[in-house]
């Protein structure tokens, strides 16, 4: 004990000897002037929604604020360009997407600032009997004003844009069908109206082929970003606290949207869109803000085998660059000093060091075996999802709560089409991929918060809390979907599409248990099946 102690003297003693110019230092780099806060106009792209959850999260929790930041954000809307706000001096900054990089590469002084959604909402919403994009030829396509994406996708997919009939887009969706025949829509909001509506339609999305543009992105403009660096940077910081707030109290930023900013958006259309942003911005994954040069040089490279860029884009000057190499000199000095009094107490320090690491490896070593068992317990080894035995337990604790709060609950029966078909043409490698790819993509459309399970074979499993008949049929149409969009590729390069049908129960009085809601979940997907796959159904 005298030992340890002695190494513990040591330890607190480098922190004082440390601390003292490192905070001074501290002190001199962070302190500001007191000053009135500047005023800063975010032009938004859209009216008051979900999509900018971060930004009302900044400014409610006072991150713009305490930036020294008066922050004021303009809605947008289906005729109002921010790219063309923000370089006509109308805000210091905007929300565009990956369209900037037309705007660059064409002369505007436009720079990217961080991505928000790591993945574009852009969809090509047509009605049914348009077999694919290239049958647009003579038919109405309504498109917002910076939908160069979809564009660049049309003329991947071989359509002659010169023969379709192009009309401004009016803002409501719901002219498909008896004004248009195709539209540019957002995922995030517009395919709840569709469905809600009950509007024909189905969905062609650009990452069906691989084309994956990012979406929401801040920018501003390159003489700001070049004169005021450090007003870029404290944007930037507080916008991406604002979104890590929203996307850690989602309750709390709907009902602040609600209350402030668009009171007349129905609550399960915003929840609707929160679910669909959180899985766009792949925050779980990647930084909020995150932006990959490589990824950037792929888009620049699509708009130009589009024809929407001429030559190649100067990526160094069309992407803000916030990191700066500090003065390191006192860091040396401080070092230097330290490093003299380390070696003098390291001796007596080492010992202790080397006994307690000792320790610590065997205690280690046989925690690290426990985790590893009671996780193969519980997970199914190939997804990495629960297992049906661990599912049933969490699911009837989840149906125990729901009987004591009063809340709704759900649960959806998943099984992949033509599993066997796969199996015996591509084999148990190719299945197993599909598989895994399956269980990811439903982790990424569910979230964290509902309970996902592999209960065996093909079919998965999901308790939904808190989601009623419709809220969990929408739900279900959705995963439906986004698995619609993933592609994988057998060995010999074919494209494998993955489609999926649902069953979709809910609790209802007389359930004693969850096997009961499962058995009823497992009869609704019976029907989807019979009623030809790729769908979901309610029992």
């Amino acid at each position: 004990m005298r030992q340890f102690n002695v190494f513990h003297l040591f330890i607190v003693s480098l922190m004082v000897f440390v601390s003292v110019p490192i905070a001074s230092v501290a002190a001199q780099t962070t302190q500001t002037p007191a000053s009135s806060a500047r005023i800063v106009r975010i032009q938004l792209k859209w009216t008051h929604q979900f999509q900018f959850a971060g930004f009302y999260a900044a400014l409610e929790q006072g991150y713009f604020r305490e930036a020294g930041l008066d922050v004021r954000l303009l809605p947008g809307g289906p005729h109002i360009d921010p790219a063309q706000v923000v370089v006509g001096g109308g805000a210091e900054f905007g929300i565009g997407n990956s369209s900037l990089l037309i705007n660059h590469a064409w002369g505007a002084p436009v720079v990217a600032v961080a991505a928000i959604l790591q993945h574009s909402p852009f969809v090509l919403a047509a009605i049914p009997s348009l077999d694919e994009p290239k049958s647009l030829a003579g038919r109405r396509l309504m498109l917002e004003a910076h939908s160069a994406e979809l564009q660049a996708y049309l003329h991947l997919a071989g359509v002659d844009m010169t023969q379709v009939r192009l009309m401004p887009h009016s803002g409501d969706i719901r002219d498909l069908g008896h004004k248009v025949d195709a539209a540019s829509a957002y995922s995030s909001d517009e395919t709840y109206t569709l469905l809600t509506d009950k509007i024909g339609h189905q969905i062609f999305n650009p990452r069906s082929i691989g084309m994956d543009f990012y979406g929401d992105t801040l920018f501003t403009s390159a003489r700001l970003a070049a004169e005021n660096p450090d007003l870029v940077r404290a944007v930037r910081e507080a916008v991406i606290k604002g979104w890590y707030h929203a996307l850690e109290h989602p309750n709390q930023a709907m009902r602040l949207i609600n209350d402030k900013y668009a009171p007349d958006i129905d609550p399960l259309k915003l929840r609707y869109e929160a679910e669909e942003i959180r899985r766009l911005m792949d925050a779980d994954v990647v930084g909020i803000g995150y932006m990959n040069v490589k990824r950037w040089d792929g888009i620049a490279a699509a708009f130009q085998r589009a024809g929407l860029i001429a030559t190649p884009v100067d990526l160094a000057a069309f992407l803000f660059d916030a990191e700066t190499e500090p003065d390191l000199g006192w860091v040396y000095t401080v070092l230097a000093v330290g490093g003299i009094f380390v070696l003098v107490v390291a001796t007596v320090a080492a010992q202790v060091v080397r006994l307690n690491r000792r320790l610590r490896r065997e205690i280690e070593e046989r925690r690290r075996l426990e985790q590893i068992l009671t996780h193969q317990a519980m997970t199914d080894p190939l997804t990495g999802l629960c297992n049906r035995r661990h599912f049933i337990l969490r699911a009837n604790e989840e149906l125990h709560r729901a009987r004591r709060t009063g809340a709704p609950l759900a649960v959806l029966y998943l099984d992949v089409d033509h599993f066997k078909t796969i199996n015996d043409n591509y084999g148990h490698g190719l299945g197993d991929q599909v598989l895994v790819t399956v269980a990811r993509a439903c982790r990424d459309a569910l979230g964290g918060e509902d309970l996902l399970a592999r209960m065996g074979g093909e079919e998965f499993a999901a308790v939904l809390p808190g989601q009623d008949k419709v809220a969990a049929q929408m739900t279900a149409e959705r995963l439906r979907r986004c698995l619609g969009e993933v592609v994988t590729r057998s060995e010999d390069g074919r494209l494998i599409t993955i489609t999926i049908s649902i069953g979709v129960a809910t609790l209802a009085d007389d359930d004693g248990d969850m096997l009961t809601v499962l058995d009823r979940a497992d009869r609704a997907l019976y029907q989807a099946k019979t009623l030809g796959r790729n769908r979901s159904y309610f029992i």
